[in-house]
């Protein structure tokens, strides 16, 4: 791989419709209590993003100029340089929830959607579409790490976006796997995952930024299409790979971000395979106990607000996570980020996907 930094990020979602917002609220205040009877979550509780009124598309419009006004001022590169920018855009349900307002009249053809996204970003690069389900986003991301490597382009847009739809909430809910109350990641009573809408953006570059992408690395767990094999032995090997890629050892991490959502046993499944990796498990995050899990935007939406954190000189506290389990043996903590220089980030997703990004910081804060 070539050297690829993140240069930029900008994120909406239900802890503000900016980064600065969501970090603010994410280190000073109460934790967020997801909304009820919510167009999109009915009784279900749904983490919404505090903007936009009016129809589906409209809001989605808005929101993402505003995502993209936010990302353009943090990028620093020049008109030129911002409009060749290829856009990759990684989602699960794309404008999917148009159709709650308009039936299928209203509908977009997923890249349309796209292509939309890329537009109110200013961009005219080509436009390419990823749909791995929850790792949609690092899917994008791992594109445009390739384009790169490949001498295609310098910079690289990459866009995570989930917007609230009955149809998403409808099926996690059919497949029992959401709580009524509140995501508990690694906590002794968490009892399933609550959702969220987030639209998150990050520049990939070439050129030096704050934090050098070591290594990406990917697996397939065929366990099953709704959760990983109980063993966690695909996240394991994941990790394993990405440490082999980036040439560190298991001691040189220094911050695990998890993907743990508040589900019972993927969340076991996990800690399992981070056990049999770490003698002594490093500290380490769940965000989706702030953000809700964003399906398809946590890659983006997850590593904006966590790099954005770090750099601002706080791990950021774990939501929702009051009494370890035992069974799991981990302990989300935060703290000062002083000594974080390198980050592990895990996530994974239906139909198996699961995605293991490792992250070294390259300036000091």
């Amino acid at each position: 791989m070539s050297a690829a930094f993140v240069r930029a990020a900008a994120l909406a979602s239900a802890l503000g419709p900016d980064l600065e917002t969501a970090l603010g609220r994410l280190r000073g205040g109460e934790p967020l209590a997801p909304a009820r009877n919510t167009p999109a979550g009915g009784a279900w509780p749904f983490f919404a993003i505090p903007m936009g009124s009016g129809n589906w598309a409209g809001r989605a419009s808005a929101i993402a100029q505003t995502v993209a006004e936010a990302l353009r001022q943090a990028a620093g590169l020049s008109r030129d340089d911002w409009a060749a920018l290829p856009c990759l855009v990684g989602s699960s349900s794309y404008s999917v929830g148009a159709w709650d307002e308009g039936g299928e009249p209203a509908l977009q053809r997923p890249l349309e959607f796209c292509s939309m996204l890329a537009q109110r970003f200013g961009v005219r690069g080509p436009v390419i579409m990823v749909n791995t389900a929850c790792t949609s986003g690092l899917g994008a991301l791992d594109l445009a790490l390739g384009l790169i490597a490949a001498g295609r382009c310098r910079d690289a847009l990459v866009i995570g976006v989930e917007l609230a739809n009955r149809l998403t909430v409808a099926g996690f809910a059919g497949l029992e796997l959401l709580s009524a109350t509140r995501g508990r990641p690694c906590d002794r009573a968490r009892d399933g995952l609550v959702l969220g809408e987030a639209l998150a953006a990050v520049l990939v570059s070439a050129r030096s930024g704050r934090w050098r992408i070591a290594s990406l690395a990917s697996g397939i767990d065929a366990a099953g299409l709704t959760g990983p094999a109980p063993s966690g032995q695909v996240i394991l090997d994941t990790m394993r790979a990405a440490l082999t890629r980036a040439h560190w050892t298991r001691k040189s991490v220094d911050l695990l971000k998890l993907q743990a959502g508040g589900a019972p046993l993927a969340d076991l499944a996990e800690a399992r395979a981070i056990r049999e990796l770490f003698a002594a498990a490093p500290q380490s995050v769940s965000l989706k106990g702030a953000l809700g899990h964003t399906l398809g935007a946590s890659g983006p939406a997850e590593l904006a607000l966590l790099l954005g954190s770090l750099d601002r000189g706080r791990v950021p506290d774990t939501w929702g996570f009051a009494t370890p389990d035992e069974e799991l043996g981990l302990a989300p903590s935060g703290g000062e980020a002083a000594g974080v220089i390198r980050v592990l980030f895990n996530l994974s997703g239906f139909g198996g996907s699961v995605m293991s990004l490792a992250l070294e910081r390259t300036k000091p804060r």
